[in-house]
């Protein structure tokens, strides 16, 4: 029984592996401001070089519109946010995408970054 449950087992932890920690690093990439623009189906892969590198912390809103561009929402989440989708074109449910959110402070500073799947 356990010869027929191992294999199972090590398959079922192998794709866990495989999906939270190899596939998110070969899917990012660093930022590029052309390819960001141009290119919205390729956001999804440079939203963590955005986030885990601080490129955005302590810029004002017009930098930042500078970097990335006139295609978000205003307010999105709460005052002073603004949200940039950046879609998965890999992924099979079109209505899920990432939410790239940057939050200003009262003065239009940058003070977080987050992106989350919505």
């Amino acid at each position: 029984m356990l010869t027929l449950i191992m294999p199972i087992i090590y398959t079922f932890i192998f794709a866990i592996i495989c999906y939270t920690i190899i596939n998110p690093i070969i899917r990012s990439k660093k930022f590029e401001k052309k390819e960001w623009i141009e290119n919205i189906n390729s956001r999804y892969r440079m939203v963590n070089d955005l986030k885990n590198n601080d490129l955005l912390i302590g810029k004002t809103k017009n930098e930042v519109l500078e970097i990335l561009g006139k295609d978000f929402n205003e307010n999105c989440w709460i005052k002073d946010t603004w949200c940039f989708t950046a879609y998965d074109p890999d992924n099979y449910a079109p209505l899920d995408h990432y939410e790239f959110i940057i939050f200003f402070d009262e003065n239009g500073v940058v003070k977080k970054v987050v992106h989350q799947l919505v």
